[in-house]
C-alpha cells in the first residue's frame, strides 16, 4: 500500500513538471530569419520617410507570431527580430503580424544605417540606407 502511494506521488510530480514545461514553452521564442530573405526599400508616404522591410511568409503552424524593429542608435543599426508561439491552450486568438513592416525615419538621426537580423549563421545585413 505504501509503495502504491509513493508511485502515485511520483506520477503526480512527473505530471506537474510536464505541465510546467508545457506552459513555459508558450512564451514567445526568437524565431531566426532565413539568410537572404529580407529586403529593404526606402519609401515616402504622405511626405514622411520610412524604411519598408519585407520578408518571407510566416509559418502557418504558429498561433502567435510577431515582428519587431528596434533602432540601435549606438551602432547605427535597425535590428529586425521575429518571435513565435506555436500553441497556446488558453486562447483561440491567432496573432500573425505580416510583412512588410514600415519603420518611420522621422526621429532617426542623420547618417548611414544598416538593417540587420539574426540567422542560424549569425547576424546578416538586409541592406543599408542613408537618412538625410
Amino acid at each position: 500500500m505504501k509503495l502504491k502511494m509513493i508511485l502515485v506521488a511520483v506520477a503526480v510530480v512527473i505530471f506537474a513538471v510536464g505541465l510546467f514545461r508545457l506552459l513555459s514553452s508558450m512564451t514567445p521564442r526568437v524565431w531566426l530569419i532565413t539568410s537572404g530573405t529580407l529586403r529593404i526599400t526606402k519609401v515616402a508616404i504622405a511626405g514622411q520617410n520610412f524604411v519598408m522591410i519585407d520578408g518571407e511568409a510566416m509559418n502557418q503552424l504558429g498561433q502567435i507570431q510577431s515582428l519587431e524593429v528596434v533602432l540601435d542608435a549606438s551602432s547605427n543599426k535597425l535590428v529586425v527580430s521575429r518571435y513565435l508561439v506555436r500553441w497556446n491552450p488558453f486562447t483561440k486568438i491567432t496573432v500573425n503580424n505580416q510583412w512588410p513592416i514600415f519603420y518611420p525615419l522621422e526621429f532617426v538621426k542623420p547618417g548611414k544605417y544598416s538593417v540587420v537580423y539574426q540567422t542560424k549563421e549569425g547576424e546578416a545585413t538586409a541592406g543599408n540606407l542613408d537618412v538625410p
